[in-house]
């Protein structure tokens, strides 16, 4: 498991570049700072911190303290956790303008750590109650974001109960063509694969070989259009 980044004492980050400015975050509009007004925007510049993650860092750790909100800037992060038996299950992915830590937490149910070189904002959860006294948005925001990981929990159950491998790895690569996906001409969509096979075989509940199999044959049948090891086209529509 990852290294968990922690919060430290400002002193600790003197000489590290500072973030640019906040109007220029490309999240700003899907994270809690679009609910503020001037005042309450100006608290939270105060507040948060700009945090670099290298990949195979966590900003979360399963089974330890949590109080602190994470907003993703730049990268991706895997969510997953150890059942009793020990193997790992992998519970979700994180992209750019994702949430963690949305509510505070004595022991975190999962761990989130970083599929590559990342950045993050880091909200303090007592500052937030504060801020969120003045500013009932923000409250609103974290709560419909709470409802939006209850409803990929239960949209997780459903996949992995219901539907067949090559059903599995389609509305994968759906859900990654809606977060991270990207025109590539042609009628077709290219979507990052910054996460492994095995991450992707966990999360979707399939053998590594049958993933591999299952990938195989979708190309075959041009769902799939062009696939390697880091990034995967599709057709649109």
């Amino acid at each position: 498991m990852g290294n968990t980044i922690h919060s430290a004492p400002d002193h600790c980050w003197a000489g590290q570049s500072q973030p640019g400015p906040c109007d220029l975050c490309e999240v700003r509009e899907r994270s809690i700072c679009s609910e503020l007004g001037p005042r309450e925007f100006a608290q939270v510049k105060k507040l948060m911190a700009r945090r670099p993650v290298s990949k195979n860092h966590a900003i979360m750790s399963e089974g330890e303290l949590n109080d602190s909100l994470y907003v993703i800037v730049q990268g991706s992060f895997r969510l997953s956790k150890y059942l009793e038996d020990g193997r790992r299950q992998v519970t979700g992915f994180l992209f750019k303008g994702d949430f963690a830590g949305v509510r505070p937490t004595e022991a975190s149910a999962y761990s989130a750590e970083a599929l590559e070189d990342s950045s993050i904002c880091h909200f303090p959860h007592r500052y937030l109650e504060e801020i969120a006294a003045s500013s009932p948005g923000v409250k609103d925001r974290l709560i419909a974001r709470g409802q939006t990981e209850y409803h990929k929990a239960q949209d997780h159950i459903v996949l992995l109960g219901k539907k067949t491998a090559e059903e599995r790895v389609i509305s994968f690569l759906q859900l990654l063509d809606k977060a991270i996906g990207a025109d590539h001409g042609e009628g077709h969509r290219k979507i990052p694969l910054p996460m492994s096979r095995q991450d992707i075989a966990d999360y979707l509940g399939l053998r590594l070989e049958t993933l591999s199999r299952t990938l195989t044959i979708l190309k075959k049948k041009d769902v799939i259009v062009e696939l390697s090891r880091h990034s995967v086209a599709i057709c649109s529509g």
